[in-house]
Protein backbone atom coordinates (compact mmCIF):
# COMPACT_ATOMS: atom_id res chain seq x y z
CA UNK A 1 0.00 0.00 0.00
CA UNK A 2 1.44 3.44 -0.87
CA UNK A 3 0.84 6.86 1.44
CA UNK A 4 0.65 9.31 -1.18
CA UNK A 5 -1.87 11.20 1.77
CA UNK A 6 0.93 11.38 4.04
CA UNK A 7 2.95 13.12 1.24
CA UNK A 8 0.16 15.61 0.38
CA UNK A 9 -0.07 16.14 4.67
CA UNK A 10 3.63 17.29 4.59
CA UNK A 11 4.16 20.87 4.41
CA UNK A 12 7.60 22.28 4.36
CA UNK A 13 8.38 25.73 4.81
CA UNK A 14 12.17 26.13 2.91
CA UNK A 15 13.41 23.96 0.50
CA UNK A 16 16.69 22.83 1.46
CA UNK A 17 18.36 19.63 -0.64
CA UNK A 18 18.99 16.39 0.85
CA UNK A 19 22.34 17.01 0.10
CA UNK A 20 22.25 19.80 2.41
CA UNK A 21 20.85 18.27 5.78
CA UNK A 22 20.46 15.02 5.16
CA UNK A 23 16.74 13.60 5.42
CA UNK A 24 15.22 12.30 8.58
CA UNK A 25 14.74 8.56 8.70
CA UNK A 26 11.01 7.72 8.48
CA UNK A 27 11.80 5.35 11.49
CA UNK A 28 12.07 8.13 13.43
CA UNK A 29 9.05 9.83 13.06
CA UNK A 30 7.08 6.41 13.30
CA UNK A 31 9.38 6.22 16.75
CA UNK A 32 8.19 9.59 17.89
CA UNK A 33 4.46 9.42 17.19
CA UNK A 34 4.85 5.51 18.66
CA UNK A 35 5.77 7.33 21.83
CA UNK A 36 3.37 10.05 22.15
CA UNK A 37 0.55 7.42 21.66
CA UNK A 38 1.71 5.17 24.53
CA UNK A 39 2.16 7.68 26.55
CA UNK A 40 -0.94 9.83 26.43
CA UNK A 41 -2.34 5.90 26.79
CA UNK A 42 -0.37 5.18 29.66
CA UNK A 43 -1.32 8.67 31.06
CA UNK A 44 -4.86 7.83 31.20
CA UNK A 45 -4.56 4.45 33.51
CA UNK A 46 -3.88 2.02 30.40
CA UNK A 47 -1.90 -1.10 30.76
CA UNK A 48 -0.42 -3.45 28.04
CA UNK A 49 0.10 -0.27 25.86
CA UNK A 50 0.34 -1.44 21.83
CA UNK A 51 0.84 1.09 19.21
CA UNK A 52 0.98 -0.07 15.54
CA UNK A 53 2.22 2.78 13.45
CA UNK A 54 1.23 2.61 9.73
CA UNK A 55 4.18 2.22 7.30
CA UNK A 56 5.48 5.56 6.00
CA UNK A 57 6.73 5.76 2.46
CA UNK A 58 9.96 5.58 2.49
CA UNK A 59 9.84 8.31 -0.35
CA UNK A 60 9.18 10.59 2.19
CA UNK A 61 12.25 13.15 1.79
CA UNK A 62 12.43 15.12 4.62
CA UNK A 63 15.34 17.73 6.06
CA UNK A 64 16.83 15.95 8.85
CA UNK A 65 15.73 17.95 11.66
CA UNK A 66 18.44 19.44 13.93
CA UNK A 67 16.31 19.93 17.42
CA UNK A 68 14.00 16.92 19.31
CA UNK A 69 10.80 16.57 17.28
CA UNK A 70 7.26 18.07 17.77
CA UNK A 71 4.40 15.38 18.17
CA UNK A 72 0.93 16.48 18.94
CA UNK A 73 -2.06 14.09 18.91
CA UNK A 74 -4.61 16.05 15.79
CA UNK A 75 -7.77 14.67 17.81
CA UNK A 76 -8.48 13.63 21.56
CA UNK A 77 -8.78 9.92 20.88
CA UNK A 78 -6.66 7.80 23.12
CA UNK A 79 -7.50 4.34 22.15
CA UNK A 80 -8.17 2.82 18.37
CA UNK A 81 -7.20 4.58 15.25
CA UNK A 82 -5.18 7.93 16.16
CA UNK A 83 -3.63 10.45 14.22
CA UNK A 84 -0.28 12.09 15.10
CA UNK A 85 1.31 15.31 13.49
CA UNK A 86 5.11 15.07 13.96
CA UNK A 87 6.68 18.26 13.09
CA UNK A 88 10.01 19.74 12.97
CA UNK A 89 11.17 23.56 13.65
CA UNK A 90 14.35 23.87 12.03
CA UNK A 91 16.60 24.44 10.12
CA UNK A 92 13.70 23.26 7.56
CA UNK A 93 10.27 23.43 8.80
CA UNK A 94 7.85 20.56 8.22
CA UNK A 95 4.95 18.63 9.38
CA UNK A 96 3.67 15.30 8.91
CA UNK A 97 0.73 13.37 9.77
CA UNK A 98 1.33 9.70 11.32
CA UNK A 99 -1.43 7.37 11.86
CA UNK A 100 -1.82 4.35 13.86
CA UNK A 101 -3.86 2.08 16.29
CA UNK A 102 -3.68 1.89 20.02
CA UNK A 103 -4.62 -0.75 22.07
CA UNK A 104 -4.30 -2.06 25.54
CA UNK A 105 -5.09 -4.55 27.97
CA UNK A 106 -7.99 -4.82 30.74
CA UNK A 107 -9.13 -7.25 33.08
CA UNK A 108 -13.06 -7.35 32.84
CA UNK A 109 -15.75 -9.83 34.08
CA UNK A 110 -16.93 -12.44 31.83
CA UNK A 111 -20.05 -14.03 31.83
CA UNK A 112 -18.98 -18.06 31.85
CA UNK A 113 -22.83 -19.48 31.79
CA UNK A 114 -25.41 -18.15 29.90
CA UNK A 115 -27.81 -15.83 32.21
CA UNK A 116 -31.84 -15.59 31.88
CA UNK A 117 -34.05 -12.12 31.71
CA UNK A 118 -34.57 -11.94 35.85
CA UNK A 119 -31.89 -13.94 36.91
CA UNK A 120 -29.66 -12.62 40.11
CA UNK A 121 -25.93 -12.92 39.19
CA UNK A 122 -24.19 -14.60 41.65
CA UNK A 123 -20.24 -14.73 42.13
CA UNK A 124 -19.88 -17.98 40.40
CA UNK A 125 -21.54 -16.93 37.16
CA UNK A 126 -18.69 -14.61 36.34
CA UNK A 127 -14.47 -14.52 36.23
CA UNK A 128 -12.09 -12.02 35.40
CA UNK A 129 -10.01 -12.03 32.09
CA UNK A 130 -7.56 -10.11 29.88
CA UNK A 131 -9.14 -8.23 26.99
CA UNK A 132 -7.63 -6.15 24.46
CA UNK A 133 -9.42 -3.28 23.60
CA UNK A 134 -8.68 -0.53 21.00
CA UNK A 135 -11.79 1.75 22.42
CA UNK A 136 -12.52 3.22 25.66
CA UNK A 137 -14.96 1.10 28.39
CA UNK A 138 -17.69 3.85 28.72
CA UNK A 139 -20.94 1.92 29.53
CA UNK A 140 -19.22 -1.58 30.64
CA UNK A 141 -18.91 -2.98 34.44
CA UNK A 142 -15.27 -3.28 35.39
CA UNK A 143 -15.55 -4.49 39.12
CA UNK A 144 -17.19 -7.75 39.72
CA UNK A 145 -18.62 -6.28 42.96
CA UNK A 146 -20.68 -4.20 40.17
CA UNK A 147 -22.33 -7.14 38.85
CA UNK A 148 -22.63 -9.66 42.03
CA UNK A 149 -26.77 -9.67 43.27
CA UNK A 150 -27.45 -7.00 40.31
CA UNK A 151 -30.60 -8.98 37.98
CA UNK A 152 -30.53 -9.78 34.56
CA UNK A 153 -32.49 -7.01 32.38
CA UNK A 154 -32.11 -10.06 29.28
CA UNK A 155 -31.06 -12.57 28.27
CA UNK A 156 -27.02 -13.09 28.36
CA UNK A 157 -24.82 -15.18 26.96
CA UNK A 158 -21.66 -16.75 28.16
CA UNK A 159 -18.62 -15.15 27.15
CA UNK A 160 -20.86 -11.57 27.55
CA UNK A 161 -18.73 -8.39 28.59
CA UNK A 162 -21.59 -6.31 31.21
CA UNK A 163 -23.19 -3.23 30.04
CA UNK A 164 -24.52 -0.93 33.16
CA UNK A 165 -27.57 -1.49 31.28
CA UNK A 166 -27.54 -5.02 30.99
CA UNK A 167 -28.19 -4.92 35.28
CA UNK A 168 -30.79 -3.85 37.40
CA UNK A 169 -30.97 -3.98 41.27
CA UNK A 170 -33.70 -6.66 42.33
CA UNK A 171 -36.48 -5.80 43.72
CA UNK A 172 -36.42 -6.19 47.38
CA UNK A 173 -39.73 -4.32 48.59
CA UNK A 174 -43.36 -5.27 47.04
CA UNK A 175 -46.20 -2.35 47.83
CA UNK A 176 -47.96 -2.88 50.96
CA UNK A 177 -44.79 -5.10 52.18
CA UNK A 178 -44.38 -4.98 56.19
CA UNK A 179 -40.62 -2.81 56.51
CA UNK A 180 -38.12 -2.37 59.30
CA UNK A 181 -37.85 1.83 59.58
CA UNK A 182 -34.60 3.30 60.69
CA UNK A 183 -34.06 6.70 61.81
CA UNK A 184 -30.91 8.08 62.90
CA UNK A 185 -30.69 11.85 64.53
CA UNK A 186 -27.43 12.48 67.29
CA UNK A 187 -25.86 9.45 67.43
CA UNK A 188 -29.20 7.55 68.20
CA UNK A 189 -31.31 5.02 66.34
CA UNK A 190 -34.80 4.67 66.41
CA UNK A 191 -36.19 1.91 65.14
CA UNK A 192 -39.61 1.58 63.75
CA UNK A 193 -42.28 -0.59 61.20
CA UNK A 194 -43.47 0.94 58.46
CA UNK A 195 -45.62 0.09 55.41
CA UNK A 196 -44.60 0.22 51.82
CA UNK A 197 -46.50 2.47 49.32
CA UNK A 198 -44.72 1.24 46.43
CA UNK A 199 -42.39 -1.26 45.44
CA UNK A 200 -38.25 -0.96 45.74
CA UNK A 201 -34.78 -2.18 44.72
CA UNK A 202 -31.47 -0.85 47.03
CA UNK A 203 -30.52 2.18 46.57
CA UNK A 204 -33.90 3.68 45.26
CA UNK A 205 -35.71 5.75 47.79
CA UNK A 206 -39.23 4.93 49.00
CA UNK A 207 -42.65 5.89 50.42
CA UNK A 208 -43.85 4.15 53.05
CA UNK A 209 -46.20 5.02 56.07
CA UNK A 210 -45.16 4.70 59.54
CA UNK A 211 -47.67 2.23 61.41
CA UNK A 212 -47.46 4.08 64.48
CA UNK A 213 -48.38 7.91 62.94
CA UNK A 214 -49.79 6.89 60.02
CA UNK A 215 -47.33 9.59 58.95
CA UNK A 216 -46.48 8.91 55.04
CA UNK A 217 -42.77 9.72 55.28
CA UNK A 218 -39.54 8.91 52.73
CA UNK A 219 -36.50 6.38 53.08
CA UNK A 220 -33.30 5.46 51.50
CA UNK A 221 -33.91 1.24 50.57
CA UNK A 222 -30.65 -0.30 52.41
CA UNK A 223 -29.39 -3.90 50.91
CA UNK A 224 -30.90 -5.59 54.18
CA UNK A 225 -34.23 -4.59 52.87
CA UNK A 226 -34.92 -1.80 56.19
CA UNK A 227 -35.97 1.41 55.11
CA UNK A 228 -32.97 4.52 55.78
CA UNK A 229 -35.43 7.54 57.27
CA UNK A 230 -33.70 10.58 56.46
Amino acid sequence: MTYKSLLAAATIGLALTQHAYGAQSVSSIAAAAALHAESRALAQGFSGVAVDIRPLDSRISLSNCDKPLSVASTGERILGPVSIAVSCRSPAPWTIHVRGTVAAEVSLPILIAPISRGDIISESDVQLQEQRITRGLVGYVSDIDDIVGKEARKHLSAGSKLRKSDLVAPQLIDRGQSVDLIARSSGLTVNMQGTALANGAAGERLLVKNVSSGKRIEGLILSDGSVLIQ
